[in-house]
């Protein structure tokens, strides 16, 4: 059987996405408070809240400069203008929304609940997972997914979720906000 991904997907509507987070974000909470009998146990900053924040904003700008220069390597590219083409026609609230949201659900259920359970790669390779595409000519995008699931479990480890929040914030935010034009080109 042959899965046939669209050469032109449909754009995704913002409320699908921010539904799918939602979920994410509630099992995450109910997970952290079955496993630690309450859910903003697994949420806490490693050391001071601002130095928390602040890391991940640095390693967010940090990572966002290395996409936006690695942005003409071909299968960036290309990966860039599919989800540019799954973008398009969404609102600066719609793409800040969606950011926020899943950011802080994906870091609640992948680094607060389960790295602790399965460890730093298991965790980061599941993140990979959840950006997986039927479409070879994207493979560029789960193996993103994995260096930045490294990349936010290690933040997670040392500055605690908030840390990694942040940074999936200002990634997500970043990136949407560019690739809402992308998709046109």
């Amino acid at each position: 059987m042959t899965i046939r991904v669209p050469a032109d997907p449909p754009a995704v509507p913002p409320v699908q996405l921010l539904h799918q987070e939602g979920i994410l974000g509630l099992v995450a909470i109910i997970g952290l408070a079955w496993r630690d009998g309450q859910p903003l146990a697994g949420l806490a900053a490693q050391g001071p809240l601002l130095l928390s924040v602040a890391a991940g904003v640095v390693v967010a700008l940090v990572t966002s400069l290395a996409l936006w220069l690695l942005r003409n390597v071909p299968s960036l590219d290309r990966l860039q203008r599919f989800q540019g083409r799954l973008v398009r026609g969404w609102s600066t609230s719609d793409a800040v929304a969606v950011a926020v949201l899943s950011g802080l659900a994906e870091e609640a259920l992948l680094r607060a609940l389960l790295q602790p359970i399965l460890g730093l790669f298991p965790a980061a390779l599941l993140f990979s997972m959840l950006h997986l595409v039927p479409d070879r000519k994207l493979w560029m995008w789960p193996v993103i997914a994995f260096v930045l699931g490294v990349v936010l479990g290690g933040l997670f480890e040392r500055f605690g979720y908030p840390a990694a929040a942040a940074a999936h914030i200002l990634i997500n935010a970043l990136a949407l906000l560019r690739l809402r034009n992308a998709g046109e080109v």
